[in-house]
């Protein structure tokens, strides 16, 4: 998530430099090809909906469908597949507005609710009954939304610092104003897809964490968030930036939740009140949540500790599956993914 206030101010102020930005227009409902293939599974589009949505399809073994989080893509989840893609058979997504699903703006608001139900029709057409759902952020708050509404749809579910009490005042206000205001918008949006802000928005995304990452990993990350900004587009965004204060709290819901829940946080996270906030309610309400927050864990902890992060997902949703990655060599080889060729791809139902 682009998160911080300090970010925020930087763009506003880097609209100086900008006189006329272009709008992009939103991805063509006949449009079937990645603007950049995935580097790691097959890239696939739904079919059966009014707008496409974008996946990768890798791994084996028992269906999880990895949720990434607001302005993020599933590159969000390239440094845990490795881990994870033995284990499962992965549908990583991008949320509707974001890589190379569509940016519906006529019928779609972006709230929690609505990618809920995208991705339960996503689910129909690929004939999943029931599927791990794992999210980051946004993507946690989806999830457990899923798990409230569509109860037996779900097995389990992981959520990154998710919630289902929306943080207030919404984190991305100063942001929403900037979008709102069409001359300054655009020229956001300018500046977003120039790929001058990369590095900006790298370094405020990591947080308490970028100082200690090293060269590769650093780099790595950056390629990453790179691409979150591919299909920017001011209605879109500002759309997603509404989203969290759009979205309402789903707490009456959220009660009957009976799937399993792991809940893994970081105490350095810029989003630590929210997370603080939704941990009490699970206290109270759902006793068969298990809560795991890291001392030195920051808000996107699938980029900052994707070992430690699919140690414990294998652990809570596999037991004795995990190959005590947390414990393991910082550099030992990451594990070879399987990729399957473009053809090799089979109507099957998932249990």
């Amino acid at each position: 998530m682009i998160k911080t206030l300090r970010f925020q101010a930087q763009l506003l102020l880097l609209l100086l430099l900008c006189t006329s930005c272009g709008q992009v227009a939103k991805n063509s409902e006949a449009l079937r090809v990645p603007k950049v293939p995935a580097q790691y599974g097959i890239d696939r589009f739904t079919t059966d909906q009014k707008h496409n949505a974008h996946y990768v399809e890798v791994g084996e073994g028992p269906p999880a469908i990895l949720i990434p989080g607001l302005f993020g893509t599933y590159r969000g989840f390239s440094r845990m597949l490795p881990f994870l893609a033995p284990h499962f058979s992965i549908i990583a997504l991008d949320n509707f507005g974001t890589g190379d699903s569509d940016t519906p703006d006529d019928d779609f608001t972006y709230t929690v609710a609505e990618q809920a139900d995208m991705i339960v029709k996503l689910m129909d057409e690929l004939k999943i009954q029931h599927s791990t759902l794992i999210g980051v952020s946004y993507g946690g708050m989806i999830a457990l939304n899923i798990a409230a509404r569509y109860p037996n749809r779900v097995n389990a579910v992981v959520c990154i610092e998710g919630a289902v009490i929306m943080p207030k005042p919404s984190p991305y206000h100063f942001m929403e104003q900037g979008l709102d205001t069409p001359i300054i918008g655009d020229a956001i949006i300018g500046f977003i897809r120039s790929g001058l802000l990369n590095g900006i928005i790298t370094k405020d995304v990591m947080g308490y964490a970028w100082p200690n990452l090293d060269d590769g990993d650093k780099a790595e990350v950056t390629e990453i968030i790179s691409h979150y900004t591919d299909a920017a587009t001011r209605p879109t965004w500002l759309n997603l930036a509404r989203a969290l204060r759009t979205s309402p709290d789903f707490t009456e819901e959220a009660k009957v939740i009976k799937a399993p829940v792991l809940y893994l946080s970081g105490d350095k996270s810029a989003f630590r009140d929210m997370t603080e906030t939704n941990i009490d309610y699970f206290k109270n309400h759902l006793p068969n949540v298990s809560m795991i927050s890291f001392d030195d864990g920051i808000h996107d902890l699938e980029l900052q500790k994707p070992r430690e992060t699919a140690s414990l997902i294998l652990d809570f949703i596999t037991p004795g599956r995990s190959r005590s990655l947390a414990s393991a060599a910082s550099d030992k080889p990451l594990p070879e993914l399987p990729r399957p060729s473009q053809n090799d791809h089979h109507d099957k139902v998932y249990q």
